[in-house]
């Protein structure tokens, strides 16, 4: 089954937005406001918190404090339409491991509606060898292509890309930030990133997440 119709570019509303595990806050009271279809910053080091607003804003997680707030250019949507609506991948994000990138564009398909045609982007991407492989043989900088291009290439209402060009040889990242620019206005671009420059284009809003 399809996911839920897409709604287009998401807004995001933040109010004084907070999270902890175990009564321990992971990051300060956060309170933005994300236009739809605009490019959001997530900044922040190493262990400040910034993947996990990355997985509230998405949908996935909800916050321990604070309210979140997504909107259609109509109307508000839940967190349940969210989570169908909106795409996070991360270095830690798993895909099916037996099966190739063909495979997994099939599969993916059954769930995403497509935006872009993803085995064009797998191809610009430099898999075009690598299409028939299976995903857990490949290397660590092509298994990233391979999440990124899938991401890339779905019908979203909010992509969340956390540190995009972790594992990522200089041409996947000038690849990367190719299709980034290509994705500016479809969709509301959340890039969670410890300021490495290539992980952005322009951002409309940046976060500081700090703990």
């Amino acid at each position: 089954m399809k996911a839920l119709e897409n709604h287009g570019a998401l807004g995001v509303d933040l109010e004084a937005v907070a999270h902890a595990f175990q009564d321990k806050e992971v990051f300060a009271p956060i309170t933005s406001n994300i236009l739809p279809a605009t490019e959001c910053l997530i900044r922040g080091a190493n262990g400040s918190g910034k993947s996990t607003l990355g997985r509230i804003i998405s949908g996935e997680l909800s916050p321990s404090a604070g309210s979140i707030r997504w909107s259609t250019k109509e109307d508000s949507i839940d967190g349940e339409q969210v989570c169908h609506s909106a795409q996070r991948v991360s270095p830690a994000t798993a895909l099916h491991p037996v099966l190739s990138p063909r495979e997994l564009v099939t599969f993916q398909g059954q769930f995403r509606t497509w935006q872009d045609d993803p085995l064009q982007l797998l191809v610009d991407a430099g898999m075009e060898s690598h299409l028939n492989q299976a995903y857990q043989s490949l290397s660590s900088g092509m298994q990233q292509r391979v999440k990124l291009a899938l991401s890339m290439a779905c019908q979203t209402g909010i992509l969340v890309l956390d540190e995009p060009c972790a594992n990522l040889d200089e041409s996947g990242k000038l690849w990367y930030r190719k299709a980034l620019k290509g994705l500016k206005g479809k969709t509301t671009l959340i890039v969670c990133s410890n300021d490495r420059i290539e992980d952005f284009i322009a951002p409309d809003t940046t976060i500081d997440v700090k703990n």
